[in-house]
């Protein structure tokens, strides 16, 4: 039943602290969400058009700079288009070139009449003569190779791609790639002619690039994807300003482009990945864009952090306290079952001996002395069960009250032991005590000091095991006067020994859960209202020794009446 009741206060203040803290919280919490991120809305879309403006006129100026200068960023592959074809880059290789005039005799001699050798000697004296050394040397390298003079012919191909890599043939292939192929000599050509080396038109790059690697894909070739692109979407308008830049955009490209002349126009294709990646942060530094978005963010994030911590903590600081009343009130409880447990054990045998004696009135002297003295025993007993309960109830209300005299404590503690012994002897316990005459006076209260010292011999008795031996001893030492009480029984766990003057603390004495959980309480209260201290020194299995430490009165303060 009280653990039920427990439960429903615990249930009731759960619900309302959510109901009265966290619920008016989280709307607040809501409310102040939603105008942040308005505000915040409103801030980036004002951030938005200004950056929008300011990027624009970067871009303009960066295009500008960009037609007199072909190394800027922002243009990734630059074009011109005459008579509305594009020409550069150029998508298809220009007609070939009429065999020059001086040449007709050696090439009727290698193709029409299939005579390479005498070919070859007409390409060398045209090469002995200066003329168009570099087509000489292509036609001797080809004569050689027809006559399978392999090595003569791999030397004249190294010799035409190192001395004219630039020329080309009458087909405008680069003699520095043709005879690079046919020398055999391709470690790096693919990066080179990707590189853009040589201005090829895109048949012959595809061509060449697709011959050295056909499973390689080259970014260099975008440009001509582009120029197919441009060429099919672009429509200028039909009268341009001479060197006026005007922007354009067709499917994913966009372009800058400018008149160059009649029926001219050259321009460049936009790097978007260098305006994402550069300029665009690039300004949202110089305009504290990015900057302010975090630190928004920060505040933002730390207002909600901190409202959900408080919240959080509430809830935690509610279920803490909670939870050690909960566990106060079933203490309470245990205590009030245990306590009216043990009355009836001295309750009963009060009544059970004193209607004996009333019923029967022919027992002998010795045996009524008996009787009297369990009678007088389980009084006590029960007075001093009652003084305890009563002692924790004033201190848990604050009210407990001590009556302090200065004096000598050793006649307080020598009627007390010798009172005590009767009962400990009868329970199979021998008691040891080293008292001397007098101790230097302390500042007491009587009562309470003899109750502390009941409560300790009360816990070595309940926690002696079968060492059935207590000491008790006091003595001076220093500036104070030490009591002690000692067993020889199961000592206090290490674990327990920080915890076993907190209220209703108890540990097992082997048997059972020993005592109520007061006395140790108690007696710190007691030895706090001192001005002492209590001390214990305690090994499992060897016993515990408690001692209560009082300070000597000073004689110059003490009051002479």
């Amino acid at each position: 039943m009280r653990r039920r009741k427990s439960t429903s206060v615990y249930r009731r203040a759960i619900l309302i602290y959510m109901v009265a803290i966290v619920a008016p919280s989280a709307v607040l919490l809501w409310l102040g969400i939603q105008t942040f991120e308005r505000q915040h809305q409103s801030y980036v879309t004002l951030a938005s058009e200004r950056l929008s403006a300011e990027l624009e006129a970067r871009i303009h100026a960066a295009a500008s700079a960009a037609f007199a200068d072909s190394d800027q960023p922002i243009a990734k592959a630059f074009f011109v288009i005459e008579r509305g074809r594009v020409i550069r880059p150029g998508l298809h290789t220009p007609l070939r070139l009429p065999i020059p005039e001086s040449f007709t005799e050696a090439d009727q001699q290698e193709l029409t009449q299939n005579r390479p050798e005498l070919a070859l000697d007409s390409y060398q004296k045209l090469l002995t003569s200066h003329q168009r050394e570099s087509l000489a040397l292509y036609g001797i390298a080809r004569c050689l190779t027809k006559l399978g003079r392999d090595a003569e012919a791999r030397l004249a191909w190294r010799n035409l791609a190192a001395s004219y890599p630039n020329d080309t043939d009458l087909s405008h292939r680069p003699f520095g790639i043709v005879a690079a192929i046919e020398a055999g000599d391709i470690d790096g050509l693919y990066e080179k002619i990707a590189s853009g080396h040589w201005e090829l038109p895109a048949d012959q790059a595809e061509f060449f690039l697709n011959q050295l690697d056909p499973n390689r894909a080259s970014p260099y070739l975008e440009q001509f994807r582009f120029a197919r692109e441009l060429e099919e979407s672009f429509q200028p308008p039909e009268a341009l300003q001479g060197n006026e830049i005007h922007p354009y955009a067709f499917g994913t490209q966009r372009i800058f482009y400018r008149s160059d002349g009649p029926d001219r126009i050259s321009g460049f294709a936009v790097n978007a990945h260098w305006i994402d990646s550069t300029l665009r942060p690039q300004l949202e530094r110089e305009l504290g864009i990015t900057q302010t978005a975090r630190q928004d963010q920060l505040a933002y994030g730390g207002a909600i952090g901190l409202v959900l911590l408080i919240l959080s903590s509430g809830v935690v600081l509610l279920l803490r306290d909670i939870s050690r009343e909960a566990r106060t009130n079933r203490l309470r409880a245990e205590l009030v079952s245990s306590v009216s447990h043990e009355l009836k054990t001295p309750i009963t045998l009060i009544h059970l001996y004193g209607e004996t004696l009333l019923r029967h009135a022919g027992f002998r002297e010795e045996e009524r002395s008996d009787f009297y003295r369990i009678i007088v025993r389980e009084s006590a007993r029960l007075g001093r069960l009652v003084d305890q309960v009563l002692s924790f109830a004033r201190v848990e209300q604050g009210v407990q009250a001590y009556k302090f005299e200065d004096g000598d404590m050793t006649p307080v503690i020598t009627q007390l032991v010798k009172d005590y012994r009767e009962f400990l002897e009868r329970s199979g316990f021998s008691i040891e005590q080293s008292l001397p005459q007098s101790t230097p006076p302390v500042r007491f209260d009587a009562t309470a000091v003899s109750q502390a010292v009941i409560n300790l011999i009360d816990n070595a008795a309940k926690y002696s095991g079968d060492a059935k031996e207590i000491a008790v001893r006091l003595r001076a030492q220093d500036s104070a006067v030490t009591l002690e009480v000692e067993d020889y029984g199961i000592g206090i766990p290490v674990a327990d020994r920080e915890r076993i003057f907190d209220r209703f603390y108890r540990i097992s004495n082997g048997n059972a859960r020993g005592g109520y959980g007061i006395g140790l309480f108690l007696v710190r209260h007691i030895m706090d209202a001192h001005g002492g201290q209590v001390e214990v020194d305690s090994e499992p299995g060897r016993g515990s020794r408690f001692r209560l430490v009082f300070p000597i009165v000073d004689a110059s303060s003490r009051v002479t009446i």
